[in-house]
């Protein structure tokens, strides 16, 4: 029996009629024949590789969305006010999905979906349609906020082309190749991958931003875009943010709070400086991370933090839900064993120093400032990593 995993709620502008759903690893490709499937824009085949485009059904300014990952196809439709809009193959690069208004920068809410680089079915609906009063005519109504439903599972693992690749270069040009599923096409078992099963405690789904106008009493400031690497930045815009009229480093303190105490690595280097709308942005991404990292350890297994450049995986780079060896010097060969314990070998000893060089398959939890956090590789994603040292000796 199908079971619900997980589900998100998150809101994105609709513009030109539409809103987009996009893999949030940016590994997707935009659909180049449009062809409507119900309310989905997708290639002839039905096929959406990491992206696709939702059609407006009430001309509304916004849509609503619940976003839901289930571990296998939900024996019963969600009835209603839900309306069946539109089906699709949706290809998941990194198994995490987000979904945004064009020209607009997304909330930050993201939505585990499995496990990376499988297929999954994409089944849409439309649901209540919330009016208004339009400003020119009382007596006129217009929809201002359309209900959607989203629901994701697994058909297929799809990391075949990368694998017998020597880089993910031409991963997408190979895509159909397993996207052309058949009648005999196995879905991936949720014991097997722990992405695909539900955490026994849960994190409540972290809140939707919403814009908040600068108030009477705060200062205006603009921030040049161009440069450095600020949150909710967008190369070649100016955003306006709002401040506390007095520069004050409690801010800090005051948005971010605990988070500051978990936190991989250092706080970025201009943190101080940034206004309390950047500063809420980054806890938001912050908090939603964190939450994906639970969710990838639903068994609670020890975790250790390394740099990232401490971890290789075979394609996509180093990111939350990827697997790939990690190599670590520690006091003896016992080392880490918890934690490098799948693949584990001893490299090389450092008599001088006395340290010793071990290795382990991991799979990331959370990525920030240059870390990560890891955990023991699964069978199934360990297997990943492993046909791949051996195919490439």
């Amino acid at each position: 029996m199908a079971e619900l995993i997980r589900g998100v709620h998150d809101e994105a502008p609709i513009s030109y009629g539409r809103f987009g759903l996009y893999d949030a690893s940016d590994r997707g490709r935009d659909v180049v024949r449009e062809t409507e499937h119900g309310a989905l824009v997708a290639e002839p085949e039905g096929i959406a590789l990491g992206k696709v485009e939702l059609v407006s059904r009430a001309g509304a300014r916004l849509a609503g969305v619940r976003l839901e990952a289930w571990d296998a196809q939900p024996e019963d439709e969600p009835g209603e006010p839900w309306a069946e809009a539109g089906r699709v193959l949706f290809w998941s690069p990194g198994g995490i999905v987000a979904i945004g208004g064009t020209g607009y920068s997304p909330t930050g809410q993201k939505l585990l979906i499995g496990p990376p680089c499988h297929a999954y079915r994409l089944s849409a609906y439309t649901g209540p349609v919330r009016s208004e009063p339009t400003p020119w005519d009382p007596a006129e109504v217009e929809a201002v906020e359309e209900g959607w439903l989203l629901r994701f599972w697994p058909v297929a693992d799809a990391a075949g082309p990368a694998l017998r690749g020597e880089d993910d270069s031409g991963h997408l040009a190979r895509m159909r190749e397993i996207l052309s599923l058949g009648p005999d096409t196995a879905a991936p078992p949720p014991r097997a991958w722990p992405a695909l099963r539900p955490h026994p405690r849960p994190d409540t789904t972290t809140a939707v931003m919403r814009y908040d106008p600068p108030a009477p009493h705060r200062a205006v400031v603009l921030h040049d875009s161009t440069g450095g690497g600020a949150p909710g930045r967008e190369r070649g815009r100016v955003s306006l943010s709002s401040v506390e009229a007095e520069d004050d480093s409690r801010l800090v303190h005051e948005v971010l709070g605990d988070l500051l105490y978990d936190v991989l690595g250092n706080l970025p280097p201009n943190v101080w400086s940034w206004s309390r709308p950047m500063l809420a942005d980054y806890a938001t991404r912050l908090r939603v991370d964190r939450r994906i990292g639970r969710e990838l350890n639903p068994d609670g297994a020890p975790t250790l933090v390394l740099e990232a450049s401490s971890v290789r995986t075979p394609f996509f780079g180093v990111e939350p839900g990827f697997s790939g060896r990690a190599w670590v010097w520690g006091p003896d060969e016992h080392a880490h064993a918890d934690v490098l314990s799948v693949g584990r070998e001893v490299v090389a000893r450092d008599r001088i120093r006395e340290n010793t060089l071990v290795t382990g398959v991991v799979t990331v939890l959370r990525r920030e400032n240059d870390f990560v956090e890891v955990r023991a590789a699964s069978r199934a994603e360990a297997a990943r990593v492993i046909d791949v040292e051996r195919s490439r000796g």
